[in-house]
C-alpha cells in the first residue's frame, strides 16, 4: 500500500498534485461566485508557479557542515535541492501559498535532514546548536499560521528536520486502550495500523490525510469528531520529546498528581522547545456504526442552542458542524449535481416543499451533527440528538446529506488552488467563547472581516459554522472570499487578518482554538499570555533551548 506521505504533493498548493476539485460537477457555483463577488471568472489570472522559475537562495551551509550531518543520517538523507527547500520553507496558509505564486519564498531552510531514530534527532540538535544553526521540526507541513517556516533569527543557517522516516508503531496494548506510535507517523497510516486492532484514535482534521502525530500534538490540533473524543491533547497518554538539554519523557499513566501538566507543557509547544519523538495515545474500539444526518435549522440561532442543550444534557455527537446562513447558501452551491434529472427534479420538489414551510439555505442553518461508535447506543443517541434538534426549529434532511458531507470531507481545501487562478482570495480564521458571548463576537467577527474586504475596495462573502464545542461554549470557524488587491496582495491579507484579531480579542475570543501561532497569530498570543505569561515561556524556552535555535520566531519567541 503507498503510503500517504510517498504521494507526490503540491509546494505550491493542497494535497495530492494528481487530484483537483471537480468544479464541472458543480454546476452552480461559479454563477453563484461571480454573482456575489462581482466578477467574471473567465481566465487564470493568478497562475499556478514554476519551480524552474522561482528564485531560490542558495544554501548557506558549507560542503564540510554538510557531511556532518551526513555522517548522522546518511548522504540520501540531506536534501539540498530546490523541490525539497521550496517544499519545507512554507505551509499552507493564504500567506504562504500566495507568495509562492508571487516569488516570495524568503526563509528556505538551507538543508533538509531526515532522521531515523530518535538518536539521531539527538545528535542533529547537537550539531546544530554547536554551530549555530537555526532548527524548524516538520512533520506533514501543513500548518496554515507559519509554524514551519525556517527562519534563522540571526543564525548561520537554518534546516528542517523532517520527521517522515520516524513513523513506527512502537507498542500497541489493547488491555490500557493505548497505543505508541514514533511521532512521524501520518493519519492514514496512523488509523490503519489501528484497524488491524479493530482500535481507533478517531482525530481527523481536515489536513489529516496530508499531517502527522508529531504536528497534531505540537500545534494542538482539533479534528472534525473533537466534540465527542476532544482535542489531540486529550488524547495524548505520555509523550517523548528531544531538546537540546536532552529527553524529557512523561509516564505511561492514566492521570497524575507531581506537579504541573508536562504533556500539557509540550503540546502546543510548536517546535520551539524540541521535538517531539514518539508519544502513547488513548485509543477506543472502532466503531460499529457512523451515524452522520444533515439538518436544516430556520436560523444560526436554533442551531446554536441545541448544541449547548445538547452538550450540557450530556448529550453528546461525535460532530458537529452548524452552518450560517451564508456557508449553508455555499454549501448548496458547491454540491454535487444529481446523478440524473429525474434526482435533480426530486431534489427541487424538496426544497420547493421546505421553502413552503419557511426553510431555506439561503436564509437558515444547514447543519451535520454525527455520531460513532456500539449500533444500538449509536442510535439512541442520535435520536435523542435530534429531539433536541426538532425543538429548536430543525428539520431532518436524513442520512443522505450526512454521508455526501461526510465522504467529501477532505475535498475542499484542493477548490482554494482553483480560486486563486480566478483572482478569488479565500482564507480562515478560527477562535472560540463562552455560550453567553457566541452570538456577539459571531457578529463582531463577521462584520470587521467585511469591512477589512471593503477596505481594499472587494465584495465580500463571509461564512462561519459552529464546530468542536463543549459544555460551557463553542469554537466558531469562518470563512472568507473576496477578490484579490493586484499588486496589494500582502497588504490586504494583513489588513483582515489585523482587524479580526483585535476584534477576537476585544470581544472575549481566543486568537486560535486549534489552528496554533507560529509567527501569523503571535501578536494577539503575546496579549493573551500577557507579559507574566511570556517570561515564564521565556524561561521554560531558555532552560531547555539556551542557544535559542529551536524554531524561532514561533509563538512571539
Amino acid at each position: 500500500m503507498t503510503k500517504a506521505k510517498d504521494i507526490e504533493t503540491r509546494w505550491w498548493g493542497w494535497g495530492d498534485i494528481n487530484k483537483t476539485y471537480p468544479v464541472e460537477e458543480r454546476p452552480t457555483y461559479i454563477p453563484f461566485l461571480e454573482d456575489k463577488l462581482g466578477i467574471k471568472v473567465d481566465k487564470v489570472r493568478v497562475p499556478d508557479p514554476d519551480l524552474e522559475a522561482l528564485d531560490l537562495r542558495a544554501s548557506r551551509l558549507s560542503a564540510e557542515k554538510l557531511t556532518s550531518f551526513e555522517s548522522i543520517v546518511g548522504k540520501e538523507n540531506v536534501r539540498t535541492d530546490k523541490k525539497d527547500r521550496v517544499y519545507h520553507a512554507l505551509g499552507k496558509s493564504y500567506r504562504d501559498l500566495l507568495r509562492a505564486r508571487l516569488n516570495q519564498v524568503s526563509n528556505p531552510p538551507d538543508a533538509v535532514v531526515y532522521p531515523l531514530n530518535e538518536k539521531e534527532v539527538g545528535i542533529i540538535l547537537k550539531l546544530a546548536e554547536d554551530e549555530g544553526i537555526a532548527v524548524t521540526p516538520f512533520c506533514g507541513g501543513s500548518s496554515v499560521v507559519g509554524g514551519i517556516e525556517p527562519f534563522d533569527n540571526g543564525f548561520s543557517a537554518a534546516i528542517s528536520v523532517d520527521l517522515r522516516r520516524m513513523d513506527k508503531v512502537v507498542k500497541i496494548t489493547p488491555e490500557s486502550r493505548t497505543a505508541t506510535f514514533e511521532a512521524g507517523i501520518w493519519g492514514p497510516e496512523l488509523e490503519a495500523e489501528l484497524s488491524k486492532r479493530g482500535l481507533y484514535l478517531g482525530h481527523a482534521p481536515e489536513s489529516f490525510l496530508f499531517s502527522g502525530l508529531g504536528g497534531w500534538i505540537a500545534s494542538r490540533s482539533a479534528g472534525r469528531q473533537s466534540t465527542g473524543y476532544g482535542k489531540i491533547e486529550d488524547m495524548v497518554e505520555s509523550v517523548r520529546m528531544v531538546t537540546p538539554r536532552g529527553i524529557i519523557e512523561t509516564r505511561d499513566v492514566p492521570a497524575s498528581a507531581t506537579g504541573p501538566d508536562m504533556v500539557r507543557m509540550i503540546s502546543g509547544s510548536e517546535g520551539t522547545l524540541g521535538i517531539i519523538t514518539q508519544a502513547t495515545m488513548k485509543v477506543r474500539p472502532l466503531p460499529q456504526a457512523y451515524d452522520y444526518r444533515g439538518l436544516l435549522f430556520k436560523e444560526f440561532e436554533g442551531g446554536v442552542q441545541s448544541v449547548r442543550e445538547m452538550l450540557q444534557h450530556g448529550i453528546i455527537p461525535e460532530t458537529i458542524r452548524i452552518s450560517d446562513a451564508e456557508e449553508s447558501a455555499f454549501a448548496m452551491r458547491v454540491r454535487k449535481a444529481s446523478s440524473s434529472a429525474v434526482k435533480e427534479q426530486a431534489m427541487q420538489t424538496a426544497l420547493k416543499g421546505l421553502a413552503a414551510l419557511g426553510y431555506s439555505f439561503e436564509t437558515g442553518a444547514f447543519s451535520i451533527l454525527g455520531c460513532e461508535g456500539r449500533k444500538v447506543e449509536v442510535a439512541g443517541r442520535m435520536k435523542r440528538i435530534q429531539s433536541i434538534c426538532r425543538k429548536n426549529g430543525a428539520v431532518p434532511l436524513g442520512k443522505g446529506a450526512g454521508n455526501e458531507w461526510y465522504h467529501g470531507r477532505y475535498d475542499h481545501p484542493y477548490l482554494r488552488d482553483i480560486m486563486f487562478g480566478w483572482g478569488v482570495m479565500t482564507d480562515t480564521l478560527e477562535t472560540a467563547t463562552t455560550w453567553d458571548n457566541i452570538m456577539n463576537l459571531y457578529r463582531t467577527t463577521k462584520d470587521a472581516i467585511r469591512q477589512a474586504l471593503t477596505d481594499f475596495d472587494s465584495p465580500s462573502l463571509v461564512t462561519c459554522h459552529l464546530s468542536h464545542s463543549y459544555e460551557t461554549g463553542s469554537s466558531l470557524y469562518f470563512i472568507f472570499l473576496g477578490k484579490i488587491a493586484q499588486g496589494r496582495e500582502i497588504e490586504q491579507w494583513e489588513h483582515i487578518k489585523k482587524l479580526a484579531g483585535d476584534c477576537i480579542l476585544a470581544n472575549g475570543g481566543t486568537i486560535t482554538h486549534h489552528h496554533g501561532v507560529g509567527y501569523e497569530h503571535a501578536p494577539w498570543f503575546v496579549q493573551e499570555y500577557g507579559e507574566s505569561g511570556m517570561q515564564a515561556l521565556r524561561g521554560l524556552k531558555k532552560s531547555l533551548d539556551p542557544a535559542g535555535i529551536m524554531n524561532p520566531g514561533k509563538l512571539g519567541l
